[in-house]
């Protein structure tokens, strides 16, 4: 077995112990995930044929752009560990090979890790770039270019943040979170080479300047304070809730564009249920944390009724961060809020009082909403 093999032979039984783990889930998530993977199969389709037409209206097409993006970045960042050879790290350092090879074989798994979500927009720019080199001499050149920098860009953003995840620890919060809810609004303004210039600097920018620290100083106090240091140690669990939070507000704000005012109510009210059960499922990592540090919580002067109170607020705080992003992409209207508080609610309940069949809670709800409005 040579070294190649050896690291391949790592990733893929990190692929197969994380595939294992999801089974260990709550019988809801397992049951959603079928679902839920016949969905990303089906993205990166859907998305190519939106990023690689130059005449696709701008606003759908960087809502589409930020979606792939963000997806791909969250698809590599999930198997960092795997490529790296985390667990295995000190057995691979005391090998007898060179940096370089080192380098080469991760960035092989990088892109053997990617493969799908790299390789359709390289044959889309490959196709693109055959076209527009048969077109060069029949029209003018910033014609053609205008039609290949959309696959370009694709193409060169994709295979940076497919690299970035594995080998960059610092988020990209300044180019994959607040550079495209800064532009979003003024898409028709921007041409799409616009577009990806100032993405280039964001990327550029954030890899420069230093990311501001910020400390949990005293402001928070208490069962909190244990509960968010516990969010900070294990960040994945909250950062894969808010990307999908993310990919769903992204892909339907993409969809409202031409829609009827009747469907984009239904949608809405379809991420109110979805988007309340998400953010609600929080609850599930704050009540193993208190399993975890049960003796101590026992220790404090709190009742168990009061400590629970505490989780629940804790919980609810999280979700403004979500409730932030849904206003501001201007999704919701008035009932639909109070659809979303009603599904929030009872998922909530449910956790507490049913926690492995915590979604049915929330469909009762639905089903009633649906009779009585009907």
């Amino acid at each position: 077995m040579n070294y190649w093999q050896f690291r391949l032979r790592v990733y893929r039984e990190y692929l197969k112990q994380w595939l294992d783990s999801i089974k260990q889930m709550s019988l809801a998530i397992v049951a959603l995930f079928p679902l839920a993977l016949s969905a990303l199969v089906l993205f990166p389709f859907l998305a190519w044929g939106v990023l690689a037409e130059s005449a696709t209206n701008n606003e759908v097409w960087i809502y589409t752009l930020w979606g792939y993006l963000l997806f791909v970045y969250s698809w590599m960042i999930l198997q960092r560990d795997g490529i790296l050879g985390t667990k295995h790290k000190l057995y691979i350092n005391s090998l007898v090979v060179s940096r370089s090879k080192q380098d080469w074989c991760e960035l092989g798994l990088s892109l053997y890790g990617a493969n799908l979500f790299i390789l359709g927009p390289l044959v889309i720019f490959l196709v693109l770039f055959k076209h527009g080199a048969e077109q060069v001499l029949h029209l003018p050149f910033s014609y053609v270019i205008e039609k290949l920098a959309p696959a370009a860009g694709l193409l060169t953003l994709c295979t940076y943040y497919c690299i970035a995840a594995v080998k960059v620890r610092r988020l990209p919060f300044l180019s994959l979170l607040i550079l495209p809810l800064l532009i979003a609004p003024w898409a028709q303004e921007l041409s799409k080479i616009q577009c990806l210039v100032l993405w280039c600097v964001a990327i550029l920018t954030e890899r420069i300047i230093p990311m501001p620290m910020f400390g949990i100083g005293t402001w928070l106090k208490g069962s909190y304070r244990l509960f968010f240091q516990g969010d900070m140690a294990y960040p994945r669990a909250e950062g894969l809730r808010l990307v999908a939070l993310l990919l769903m507000l992204i892909m339907l704000r993409a969809m409202f564009n031409g829609v009827p005012i009747d469907v984009k109510s239904n949608v809405a009210s379809f991420l109110s249920f979805t988007s309340a059960l998400l953010m609600a499922s929080s609850l599930f990592d704050t009540q193993a944390l208190c399993r975890q540090y049960q003796y101590y919580l026992t220790s404090l002067p709190l009742s168990k009724f009061k400590l629970q109170i505490i989780s629940i607020s804790y919980v609810m705080m999280k979700a403004l961060l979500g409730l932030s992003l849904i206003a501001y992409l201007d999704i919701f209207e008035t009932q639909h809020w109070a659809l979303w508080c009603l599904f929030y609610v009872t998922s909530l309940l449910g956790i507490l009082y049913l926690p492995k069949w915590f979604f049915s809670f929330p469909i009762i709800a639905a089903v009633l909403v649906f009779v009585i409005g009907s």
